[in-house]
């Protein structure tokens, strides 16, 4: 998995009370898109859960910003 794949991952405290949604977790990150510490996630479990809104809305903003600059020639 390159640097720029992302990992789906569970709230685990808010698992526990009422099925929350899926967070988003870039490959060589800490935290989710939305700020939850990776720590405190687990791993998704259903195919039918929700993906956190406010992961999508970084995801979106992340990839506008980063298309607008040009990758260096890796050598």
């Amino acid at each position: 998995m390159g640097k720029s794949d992302y990992r789906v991952f569970s709230d685990r405290a808010t698992r526990a009370r009422s099925g929350s949604a899926l967070h988003l977790v870039r490959e060589d990150a800490e935290a989710s898109l939305c700020g939850i510490p990776r720590a405190a996630l687990g791993a998704g479990e259903a195919a039918d859960d929700l993906v956190c809104v406010d992961c999508i809305d970084w995801l979106l903003k992340r990839r506008a910003v980063s298309g607008q600059f040009p990758r260096p020639d890796r050598a």
